[in-house]
């Protein structure tokens, strides 16, 4: 190969790229970044004459000045309660309402012990009378269950009946009209 022109694969086949071709797209890359640095300075100028990055400076200065005065704000808060002794408070307070609930629960404990052996027999009747009522409420409910069946069945017949009856008496109907029809025709 010489060394005024280069090989070039394109699409699966060679080509030669002279050396005119490789000097006008060098130009037309040149004039890319012609255009393109003058772009980017025109918008630098718009930019800075329109003021935009002093006003983006200072709402950053402010955003900056806001947060730190908010950090020390909720830092002396946090200092003030610590202490003004609240927590120690708070942490009292939750302590004995837990010590209370615990009595509580435990008084609930001993009074449901002491029910059946207060009154064992309430305590029987009652569960029997409970048994009494699940054993109807389950008796009558298969009772509804098996007439519902008994009736549905019935008038699953009932409608098969009626199906068929139907079919047949049109069927019938139809071989009349046809058996009419026939003479009339020449």
């Amino acid at each position: 190969m010489s060394s005024s022109s280069k090989k070039r694969k394109r699409r699966g086949r060679d080509e030669k790229i002279s050396p005119e071709e490789v000097a006008k797209k060098v130009k037309d890359v040149a004039k890319i970044i012609r255009e393109t640095s003058s772009a980017a300075r025109d918008t630098v100028k718009t930019i800075h004459e329109s003021g935009a990055i002093t006003e983006l400076a200072e709402a950053v200065q402010e955003a900056a000045v806001a947060t730190k005065d908010t950090a020390k704000e909720i830092s002396d808060t946090a200092k003030e309660i610590r202490n003004s002794q609240v927590t120690a408070g708070t942490a009292s307070a939750v302590e004995e309402t837990v010590k209370a609930a615990t009595e509580t629960v435990k008084a609930a404990e001993d009074t449901a012990r002491q029910v059946p052996k207060a009154a064992p027999e309430t305590t029987k009747t009652v569960r029997k009378g409970a048994m009494k009522a699940s054993k109807a409420a389950k008796a009558t409910f298969r009772q509804a269950g098996n007439r519902l069946r008994k009736v549905a069945i019935k008038k699953t017949i009932n409608a098969k009946k009626i199906k068929r009856s139907t079919k047949t008496q049109l069927k019938s109907g139809k071989r009349k009209r046809t058996v009419k029809r026939s003479p009339a025709k020449p």
